[in-house]
């Protein structure tokens, strides 16, 4: 595959993403799945779009909230990762594994 192909399937996807949030927007499950697939081809700021598109959405879920940051730690970007546990627990307080995890990565 050369990379004009790569770049015509990443935009198929990608509109195939949009168009189905455009009908749900409240999936959680979906801003999940279009994050995941952004980190597969490593767009970590498309990832990271996604994820906050998600949390301007639903701010009270918990799998978004847990999925971004730990992607954030995976990729070592320890001060985007402590931004996103510090924006976590202040929406959030009474999450326990918000403070656990964030104490681990501490």
């Amino acid at each position: 595959v050369d990379e004009g192909d790569l770049q015509e399937y990443r935009q198929r996807e990608r509109q195939k993403f949009e168009d189905a949030l455009r009908r749900n927007r409240n999936s959680a499950s979906l801003f999940l799945r279009y994050a995941g697939w952004e980190e597969a081809q490593r767009e970590w700021a498309r990832a990271r779009s996604v994820y906050e598109r998600g949390l301007a959405v639903d701010p009270r879920n918990i799998v978004l909230w847990l999925r971004y940051a730990e992607m954030e730690v995976r990729q070592g970007n320890l001060n985007l990762a402590r931004n996103v546990w510090d924006r976590a627990v202040v929406v959030q307080p009474r999450v326990d594994q918000f403070w656990f995890k964030y104490a681990h990565m501490e």
